[in-house]
Order: structure tokens, then C-alpha cells, then sequence
């Protein structure tokens, strides 16, 4: 069947559903079915049931040339789809344009409107390429059709860059397209003059001047900063509050007029005002400052220590805030609801997982604190709130006590070894067990163990000076705080030169550079007081001493020698502590000649000689520490020691008689105010 055929039946189908209908339907009947009067002319022009069944894409645009009476121009390359449809019913003749149009189209066919003649179709992919013809005006007072148009939006409130994405974009047919004009505020769109109206009617509907909702009003603040109060709020807004107030609420703080500038819906005027006049109240300032004397610690000291526990504080609280803010999780409160401006308050205050509250001032440092050591009046300043000041308090106290105290008695004496001696301690009545320890038959010595460490070595020293080979070189006291380093120098400082400067002119001129050293014992005593009363020691033994001489350009130089050992041992209080092991070689060159002759050079020789002898000594150190727990027991161990004196009872005297008549020290003079009566 030829193409003019099948359009020809297909008329003729339609013609004769229409005369069958007319026949079949009472004039009555035609008229209820169409109005008299109608308000569109075309209204009236029925054609019947349309029925198109796998008609070309080319058969369609046929028929729709004899309903429109233009003549359509055409490509080769239209798609070949088959066009099927049912209007199951009479159906109007613009109705059965628009459906034809609209088959087209979803076939990837459009039309273009060319002017009152022609029209074209292209394929829905290069409608663009086309020119569409330019709809100036709006498009609302035109027939609905799927004919392609472009028409140029301006927009007079909108934005035309910003309500292409968001606004036009959703709104465009398939293969239509827009392009923005941002310096004209306008939008070209190119698509069926039926989206074209619809996208008109939602443009005129938004492009309009938005009515203010929002209330501005001005806030004086009387008490608290304006910049602080923002932040408060500003707080609230992303918190607890943050579905009454987010994207309808801007607070901006003026620092000159210490106002708020609040932006906001008026049914959040109430709720804030609340908190703004909960928080603007006159209260103590929140940060003092105070100084803290410290009498027994050193200020330089303490200060690191307590920064150390702020620091970790604050780390703790910011881990904690961390992890509180991936953890929480709360319900939106309901849309009705009325925001408790007291429950907000409380959530708004970070919580760790066991609920327990991180700002807790009891158990924490604010973020005001700051502390800094006076060296000169060993005091520290502290910052902070009232409570972080409590706090600090609390803990200097703690940490400014008097430490337990060590007394440390020592003997410090050298023996002369014979060749039969292998260690010197044999000298005091000591021996030497198997094992290594000391053993001593003390007991019947005629001393008490209590008594001070001299008094317990007295009666060995007895019986080791009678063959002088036991010397005593210093016998010091002293005493050491706990964890401090006490030292016992006895030594001689003897000059070294350094280096030597000669002139050049003739008086051959030699100044040389003098370095102070010092020569001798060295004892170092650093104990550490345990809870139990015991007492342990790092003690560092250092011997100097000047074994021989040398010459160097011409300057007679010491060699120096030098024994030292390093032990660390536990003791209880009152128990002592041998040392030693640290012996010495000497070698003493002696000449010997007879009277007279022996000085004479020709017989120094015959009458005279030379022996050299070798010695060897061993340094011995007792020590004994006791400890000193309270002032009380200083004061009882040293009456003690007064009493041991030889001069005891002159010196309790004179202790007495200063206490009654008072003693003053003027540098290294004592004067006795004595009254009239006294003779």
C-alpha cells in the first residue's frame, strides 16, 4: 500500500467513526456532549477516535500537515521509529495536534516553527543547531504545543546563575538546553513552547521581592562582653537549640557599643532574651590572682610540676570532648515543641561517656589558670578562676613540706699497710670474712651502740694509733635533706699553670696563667629516705693527690693522681657503712751520708748512699646516717651529741644562760647583755 493509500484510509477511518457516531447519537444527545456556546472555537472542531498503528515517524508528519495546514520540511535521516496511538474517543483537533507533536518528540523528533508556512523537523539532538524561532513576550497567551522555541528570562530578584542549577535545570525537557547572561541577569532557554510556559508561570511566581521575616533588633549588654555573649549564643545555635535557630538566627557582636545585633525569627525573640538576661547579670569577676609563699620547696621547682597536671588535664578534657562529639547521637525534638531554655543550658555542657561533666571545677583546671615562680621571694603567682585558686592551694600545701632529714656522721682516715696487710680495716679490730662481710667483737669495747659514730670507733682508733699506721684525716657531720646531694671537701688548692706568655724584647719577660685545683677527699652523699625508715645512698668517693712532678718548658707541673668509686647502698637509720679499697703505691727516694765526709763530692760517694722506699696506704670512710623525721628529733639527737663532749656541761651551760640573759651574734663576736645585778 502506497504512503498517499494509507493516509487515505486513514481519513477515511476517521470520517467514518464521525458520520457513524453522528448516526447513531440523538441530536440531543450530540448537543450535551457540546456546548452551544462554546468558550473556544476550536472546542467544536471533533475529528473522532484517533488510531494510529505502527505508522512511520514520515505518516505522522503527513497527517499533521493536513491538521495544521503547513507544510513540513523534513531530514533524511529522521528516526525511523513506529508510531502507535488511541484516543479511545472523539478527540478535538488542537488536542490531536499537541498528541502528535508529543509523539514526535518522545520519537526524538522536534518541530520548529519557520512562520505562518513551514515548519521543520529536525532530530531532538541538533534542535539548537536549528535556530528556533525567538518567543519575545510571554508565552502564556499562546496555544500549548511541543514545538520548539527559545525565550530569553530576565530576572529582576532572582539570580540567574544561581536559579539555573537550582531552580531551571530540574525543569528542562531532554535534549533542551540553557545558557546564562550574568551581567543581564537573564537566561535563554530553548524547549517546547508547553515547558516553556510552565517554567514561565514558576519564574513569575519567584522572581518576586522577598518580604522580610526576620526581626532586627539591638541588644545592650551590660556586664558580660558583647564578643563572649555571641559566642554563647552562636554556641546555643549549633547545639541543643540548633533546630529552632539554625538558618533562621545571625548574631553579630559590636565591640564600641559592647551590643548584639540579632537577627532572628520573631518567635525566638523570648528564648534568647532569656539566656541574654540569665547571663548579663553583675556577678564576681571570674579570675583572680594570688601569691603563694612557699617555705620549705623551691618555687622554680613546684611551678613545672603543677603545669605538668594542668597540661594533662587539658589534654584529658579534649580527648574526652572528642569523644563525646563522635559518640553523640540525639534525637530532633518535635516540630510543636517549645524549647526548655534550662535543659538546653545543661546539654550544652560537654560530657564524657561515664556522663560524668569535664567542666566539673571541682576535679578540673579552667582554661584561665597560669601560674609563674618569683625566684627572689620563693613564692608562685597563680591566675585563674576562684576554684582553680582553691585548687592550687590545695595542692602547694600538699607538695611545701619539710622533708625528712638524714644526718650523716662520717670518719675519714688512712692506713698505712704493711706488705703482710692485704686491706686496711684489719687496723680498727676488723676482720674480714670469707663472704666479705666485717666482723668485730665490739661488745666489750666499753662504748654504746647509740652513741655517735665517733664514740663507736673510739676504742678500735685506741689500739690503731699505738703503731701510727692509722690516720685520721677529717671527721665531718652534715646534714642532708632528702634527694639532696651532700658533699665533704677536704682538700688543698694547690695552682697549676695553665699556659705561659713570653716576650720577644730584651727583657725575656715570662707571665704565666695560674689555674686554681683542688687536691684531696672528695665525699658525695646523696640519700634517699624510704617509707620504711631505711636509708639509701649513692656515695661517689674521689682522691686526688699528687703522685709525682714534671717539667714542662720549664715549669715544674704536678701529676696528679686520681682514685674515685661510685656505690650505692641501703642502710637503716643509725647502722654504718664501711668503705674502702682505694689504696695507693708510693715511692720515697731517701740519701743517707756520714757527718762531715759525706758532704765532701769526692767521698759523697764512699761515705754516703741512697735507699727508695715503697709504701702502700688504703683510704677507710665510716659512715653512719640517722634519720631526722621532725625538728624535734634534730634537737634530741644533738643534746645528745652535747652530751658525749668533753665540754658538754659548759656548753648546756652556755646554751642556758643565752636563752635567759639572750645572746646575739654580731658577725663572729658574741655579746652577753648582762643587768646591773649580775656581778
Amino acid at each position: 500500500m502506497t504512503h498517499f493509500s494509507r493516509l487515505l484510509s486513514l481519513s477515511f477511518l476517521l470520517l467514518a467513526y464521525a458520520t457513524s457516531l453522528t448516526a447513531q447519537t440523538p441530536t440531543s444527545a450530540i448537543k450535551a456532549q457540546i456546548p452551544t456556546e462554546p468558550d473556544n472555537e476550536a472546542e467544536m472542531e471533533m475529528i473522532g477516535t484517533l488510531v494510529l498503528s505502527d505508522e512511520s515517524a514520515l505518516q505522522v508528519l503527513d497527517l499533521l500537515e493536513q491538521m495544521t495546514g503547513k507544510i513540513i520540511l523534513r531530514r533524511q535521516d529522521l528516526s525511523p521509529a513506529k508510531i502507535n496511538f488511541n484516543s479511545r474517543g472523539p478527540i478535538s483537533e488542537p488536542d490531536a495536534i499537541l498528541a502528535l507533536e508529543s509523539l514526535l518528540t518522545l520519537n526524538g523528533i522536534m518541530l520548529t516553527d519557520m512562520g505562518d508556512r513551514f515548519m521543520k523537523a529536525v532530530p531532538a539532538t541538533e534542535v539548537n543547531r536549528h535556530v528556533p524561532e525567538m518567543l519575545v513576550g510571554s508565552t502564556l497567551d499562546l496555544e500549548p504545543s511541543q514545538q520548539i522555541y527559545a525565550k530569553l528570562f530576565k530576572f529582576d530578584y532572582l539570580n540567574a546563575e544561581l536559579a539555573s542549577g537550582t531552580l531551571i535545570s530540574p525543569l528542562l525537557s531532554q535534549n533542551s538546553s540553557s545558557i546564562n547572561f550574568p551581567k543581564s541577569n537573564a537566561i535563554l532557554i530553548t524547549d517546547a513552547l508547553i515547558n516553556l510556559q510552565r517554567i514561565e508561570e514558576i519564574i513569575t511566581q519567584a522572581d518576586r521581592a522577598q518580604s522580610v521575616r526576620e526581626t532586627i533588633k539591638f541588644i545592650k549588654l551590660k556586664f558580660v562582653q558583647a564578643e563572649e555573649m555571641q559566642n554563647r549564643i552562636e554556641q546555643l545555635i549549633q547545639g541543643p537549640l540548633k533546630s529552632y535557630l539554625e538558618g533562621n538566627t545571625s548574631v553579630t557582636s559590636d565591640e564600641r557599643t559592647n551590643q548584639l545585633i540579632l537577627i532572628t525569627h520573631p518567635s525566638n525573640i523570648d528564648t534568647i532574651l532569656q539566656v541574654i538576661d540569665s547571663v548579663d547579670v553583675d556577678a564576681a569577676p571570674l579570675t583572680g590572682s594570688e601569691v603563694f609563699a612557699l617555705r620549705q620547696a623551691k618555687a622554680e621547682e613546684v611551678v613545672p610540676i603543677i603545669e605538668a597536671i594542668i597540661s594533662g588535664q587539658k589534654e584529658g578534657r579534649e580527648a574526652d570532648a572528642k569523644i563525646t562529639r563522635e559518640g553523640e547521637s540525639s534525637p530532633a525534638p518535635a516540630a510543636n515543641a517549645t524549647p526548655d531554655l534550662a535543659a538546653a543550658l545543661i546539654q550544652a555542657q560537654p560530657t564524657t561517656q561515664a556522663g560524668r561533666s569535664i567542666t566539673n571545677s571541682s576535679l578540673q583546671f579552667s582554661n584561665f589558670v597560669g601560674l609563674s615562680a618569683d625566684e627572689r621571694t620563693n613564692s608562685i603567682v597563680a591566675y585563674g578562676t576562684q576554684q582553680d585558686l582553691r585548687t592550687l592551694q590545695e595542692l602547694i600545701e600538699k607538695i611545701d613540706i619539710p622533708l625528712p632529714q638524714v644526718r650523716i656522721e662520717a670518719i675519714i682516715s688512712e692506713v698505712s699497710l704493711s706488705d703482710n696487710q692485704a686491706s686496711g680495716i684489719t687496723a680498727f679490730g676488723f676482720e674480714l670474712t670469707e663472704d666479705g662481710k666485717i666482723s668485730a667483737d665490739i661488745i666489750g669495747s666499753g662504748f654504746d651502740i647509740s652513741r655517735s659514730l665517733t664514740g663507736l670507733i673510739s676504742a678500735q682508733l685506741t689500739a690503731a694509733d699505738s703503731d701510727s699506721n692509722v690516720r685520721i684525716l677529717s671527721t665531718p657531720t652534715i646534714v642532708v635533706s632528702h634527694n639532696e646531694e651532700g658533699i665533704v671537701n677536704v682538700s688543698e688548692s694547690r695552682p697549676i699553670i695553665t699556659s705561659s706568655t713570653s716576650s720577644l724584647d730584651s727583657t725575656n719577660n715570662t707571665r704565666s696563667s695560674v689555674e686554681f685545683r683542688d687536691i684531696g677527699i672528695k665525699l658525695t652523699v646523696t640519700p634517699l629516705i624510704g617509707a620504711d625508715g631505711s636509708v639509701q645512698m649513692k656515695i661517689e668517693q674521689t682522691v686526688d693527690n699528687v703522685a709525682d712532678t714534671t717539667t714542662i718548658d720549664g715549669n715544674e707541673q704536678p701529676i696528679i693522681g686520681r682514685r674515685e668509686a661510685t656505690s650505692t647502698v641501703t642502710v637503716g637509720s643509725g647502722e654504718i657503712i664501711v668503705l674502702g679499697g682505694l689504696q695507693e703505691n708510693s715511692r720515697n727516694d731517701s740519701n743517707s751520708y756520714f757527718p762531715l765526709l759525706g758532704k765532701l763530692p769526692g767521698l759523697r760517694k764512699i761515705f754516703g748512699g741512697e735507699s727508695t722506699e715503697f709504701n702502700r696506704s688504703e683510704l677507710i670512710i665510716f659512715i653512719r646516717p640517722t634519720v631526722l623525721k621532725s625538728p624535734s628529733d634534730a634537737k634530741s639527737l644533738t643534746d645528745k651529741q652535747i652530751e658525749i663532749l668533753e665540754e658538754g656541761p659548759v656548753i648546756q651551760q652556755f646554751l642556758k644562760l643565752g636563752q635567759t640573759r639572750g645572746i646575739y651574734m654580731e658577725g663572729s663576736i658574741y655579746e652577753e647583755e648582762q643587768d646591773a645585778s649580775t656581778p
